[in-house]
């Protein structure tokens, strides 16, 4: 079962911006979050993942997150995650001192996180073949690469019942 989330999705040029580099990777033939199909399938930043998430946290999630949306996060650089014969490549985010403030405090209400340390991540392209990677870095790097994203709203995923909802939405810190 896939892991249930809190995540942030971007504004429109944010979303383009990243889904242009998707794009790009795509047409040289390289594996992209373009091909994965999957209804939650959205440039997104993942605040929390584990294989649940009670209504705490959410809450939680909806009033320390929620007021601080539009918020704005600046890419520094491309991170491959992965140990073995395939890398997951991203770029790395740095939220601003409240965001990430506000994401440790609802980290800290969910048990069984999926990854204990928070990486503030983008991914751009999954199950990456090691000898592919300077093939993608170069995609990346002839793409227009955004400085910044601005996250918009915050959405709940709950595989078990196959619900995207809003948490939260820039301008409005909870939405029903």
């Amino acid at each position: 079962m896939p892991d249930h989330a809190l995540e942030l999705t971007f504004e429109p040029s944010s979303m383009s911006a990243v889904e242009a580099q998707w794009e790009a990777l795509k047409a040289a033939g390289l594996p992209s979050q373009a091909d994965h199909r999957s209804m939650t399938n959205a440039p997104h930043l993942t605040l929390v993942a584990a294989v649940a998430i009670e209504n705490a946290a959410v809450q939680m999630a909806s009033e320390t997150v929620g007021p601080l949306l539009p918020a704005r996060v600046v890419l520094r650089g491309v991170v491959l995650f992965g140990q073995g014969p395939r890398v997951t490549i991203a770029h790395l985010v740095e939220p601003d001192h409240a965001l990430a403030a506000a994401a440790a405090r609802v980290r800290a209400l969910v048990p069984g996180l999926r990854h204990p340390v928070w990486t503030p991540h983008v991914t751009v392209a999954r199950r990456v073949r090691r000898s592919m990677v300077p093939a993608v870095l170069e995609v990346l790097h002839a793409t227009d690469d955004p400085r910044e994203l601005v996250c918009h709203r915050l959405r709940r995923w709950d595989p078990e019942h196959d619900i995207i909802e809003d948490v939260a939405v820039a301008g409005r810190s909870s939405v029903p």
